[in-house]
């Protein structure tokens, strides 16, 4: 998963590593977030941009 090789990420990017629409993007960023597994750094309604936040294994 990419996400071991590049914790940082924004919709876009999740998006094309999805080869995804942006809006499904959107949506599983949230679940993941939800989830914890992703933490937002922005603060932002807009442009926001995401980091792995715990590594399970």
């Amino acid at each position: 998963m990419r996400l071991f090789e590049d914790p940082y990420l924004d919709v876009n990017t999740a998006a094309d590593w999805l080869d995804a629409e942006y809006s499904t993007a959107n949506r599983l960023l949230g679940q993941l977030e939800d989830d914890g597994i992703l933490e937002e750094r922005t603060g932002k309604e807009r442009n926001r941009f995401y980091r792995v936040s715990t590594v399970r294994v």
